[in-house]
């Protein structure tokens, strides 16, 4: 039986899902290519495909980060706040670009 929370040393700890484990390696790893096809390759920067791929990527992983920064006992409401604002403008502007980019 898997637990949620632990605590170690005094500290309590939540565990982290192993779905968003997997979900923060994978995305930041496909990122680097990603990001490199969209520089190196002017051409694809306006391909709908790519842009789509390129922001589901960044948004799961700003999504999986911010979900483990929440996880941490010593983060604050402030910064969570900030940091799900900043997720919201990010996937409102790149869905744009994807739907309107040339």
């Amino acid at each position: 039986m898997q637990v949620s929370s632990r605590i170690v040393y005094g500290r309590k700890f939540h565990v982290t899902p192993v779905w968003m484990w997997w979900l923060q390696r994978l995305s930041g790893i496909a990122l680097g290519p990603l990001v490199a096809l969209h520089i190196w390759m002017p051409d694809m920067a306006q391909n709908r495909l790519l842009n789509a791929v390129l922001l589901a990527m960044v948004v799961g992983h700003g999504y999986s980060g911010i979900k483990r920064l929440v996880q941490s006992e010593r983060a604050s409401a402030m910064i969570t706040m900030h940091a799900w604002l900043w997720l919201a403008v990010v996937t409102v502007l790149g869905f744009l670009i994807v739907l309107y980019g040339r």
